[in-house]
């Protein structure tokens, strides 16, 4: 197998999706980020890090040059001057200018998608207006509030930079934005160029004129993999050399294997979320009880493997302004006993919990159906597929919420204030949070901290879900690939340490 060229499983589905940055009416699903950033570049991306114990992390408080070399505000972070690289060639051999910044910008405006939600509405950046191109490397963003993490914002595939000036040979008066076309032709400016593709499979080449340089990989070929277990077995016997979004059991696997290295990757957070609207979880002496009931410790020893810990704060760790001391929640038995006595269930009742089709949440299952015996409450498992879109459930594991940016106003939007359609419209949304996230925007800088305090404190007292843990995730790379595939500077890898998503590969 050649050293050079990257063959990775990815979920079957995935391969004929669509690449334009920002659809959402066109009826193919969008590409994820770890193929989305072959092709196109955002403007900046966080900084990788790596903990004590070597796992890497987004570091999201020191952002890093792509497209924009240069970013300063003023005093009241409402506006924000960004500088483009100079002698940028997109894959049409055309130069970047602040044009393509903006009409990139407004497409997505236009489209009325998740970019158009993540910028308009936790960027605040209201109305596309609001940018103005001071010359062909410089741009400004005016915002509505102070927002001193806006430069994360500008770091989304839903934002990435298309080039326009190819991008407009085939606007049609049905088709403005050129979806039809953007839909299979990925024109941006970044490491890869797609080649061709099947319904089984994507060929990329190396962007020999990109901006950082040749890539150390020369091409890539992505294959759509009936299941898991099948991409699994055929990395084993030689037919992968690289994966990503590895579950614990797989990357146990490679870790054994004399033929892979393995790196691990912390990014993604799980919950066990009630509906909290009806009973008996409207009840916060429930809530909290199963808050305290739940078996923490041995979830991250037979859950995960040792591969997580504990989630402390509906902010993730990686994100500023992340209190780890506010967490009131342990293991405790007898305070669950009284929280539970004092309920309006005092014996119990049964109830159901929907989890997804992998070996992880049949594991967090069981161990929760015995958790929860000891407070009374028996439970019905059952396979969250298939639900009608907006259906209620009692209660559901959220088995990985991998966020596409780890900032403090998007990791608590993205859970407590998401737009229609986010976990097929399980989750729920409601001004008791809603309300005060929303108030942030207006509020002075300086004040924005302990807003965001205050915000996890509420959260963690009224018990919308049990925060389980942070998960480690991994990659696997065949031990004769170049080095390159692993440099932080690869987006296709590293795109998945701020969005890491397990589903590469599908559920199961």
């Amino acid at each position: 197998m050649d050293n050079n060229i990257l063959f990775w499983p990815v979920e079957k589905h995935g391969v004929d999706a669509s690449w334009d940055p920002d659809q959402q009416h066109i009826s193919k699903p969008f590409l994820p980020y770890h193929t989305v950033h072959l092709a196109y570049e955002p403007l900046v991306t966080p900084k990788i890090s790596e903990d004590v114990y070597g796992i890497r992390y987004p570091n999201a408080t020191d952002m890093q040059q792509r497209l924009a070399v240069n970013w300063s505000h003023n005093n009241e972070y409402t506006k924000w001057q960004i500088n483009l690289r100079d002698n940028v060639i997109s894959h049409a051999g055309n130069r970047l200018t602040s044009e393509d910044v903006l009409w990139s910008w407004q497409r997505t405006y236009a489209l009325k998608g998740v970019g158009a939600w993540r910028e308009k509405y936790l960027a605040g950046l209201t109305n596309i207006s609001d940018i103005e191109i001071m010359d062909n490397q410089t741009i400004i963003f005016n915002l509505i509030g102070p927002n001193p993490q806006f430069i994360s914002y500008l770091g989304f595939a839903t934002n990435n930079i298309v080039d326009s000036t190819e991008a407009k040979k085939h606007i049609t008066e049905d088709d403005p934005w050129a979806t039809k076309w953007l839909d299979d032709n990925p024109i941006g400016y970044g490491q890869f160029i797609m080649m061709d593709r099947t319904s089984s499979e994507m060929n990329f080449v190396a962007n020999q004129d990109h901006f950082l340089g040749k890539p150390g990989i020369e091409r890539i070929m992505q294959v759509g993999v009936d299941s898991r277990i099948d991409a699994i077995n055929k990395a084993h016997n030689g037919e992968f050399n690289f994966l990503l979004g590895l579950y614990p059991e797989e990357l146990i696997s490679f870790e054994q294997s004399k033929d892979f290295n393995t790196y691990k990757v912390r990014a993604n957070h799980s919950t066990l979320e009630f509906n909290w609207r009806e009973a008996p979880f409207d009840e916060i002496n429930v809530r909290q009880a199963i808050n305290y009931i739940t078996p923490y410790e041995q979830i991250i020893k037979y859950v995960y493997a040792g591969h997580a810990r504990k989630s402390l704060s509906p902010i993730c760790s990686t994100s500023e302004f992340h209190r780890s001391d506010l967490m009131q929640y342990s293991t405790d038995l007898e305070k669950a006993r009284l929280l539970m006595k004092a309920s309006n269930y005092p014996d119990g009742f049964e109830t159901e919990l929907y989890i997804k089709p992998s070996q992880e949440s049949l594991r967090f299952a069981e161990l929760m159906r015995n958790a929860l015996s000891q407070i009374g409450i028996k439970i019905e498992v059952k396979i969250d597929i298939g639900l009608p879109f907006g259906t209620k459930v009692p209660m559901w594991f959220r088995e990985e919420c991998g966020h596409a940016m780890y900032e403090p106003y998007y990791d608590l939007a993205h859970d407590y204030d998401p737009p229609l359609g986010m976990w097929g419209g399980k989750n729920i949304v409601d001004e008791t949070f809603t309300k005060p996230l929303r108030a942030i925007r207006s509020t002075n800088a300086s004040k924005q901290q302990e807003a965001y305090e205050k915000i996890q404190a509420d959260i963690l007292h009224f018990a919308p879900c049990v925060h389980v843990a942070e998960i480690d995730t991994g990659w696997a790379m065949h031990k004769d690939v170049h080095e390159w595939a692993i440099d932080t500077s690869f987006l296709g890898a590293s795109t998945t340490v701020w969005s890491a998503h397990r589903q590469i590969m599908g559920w199961h």
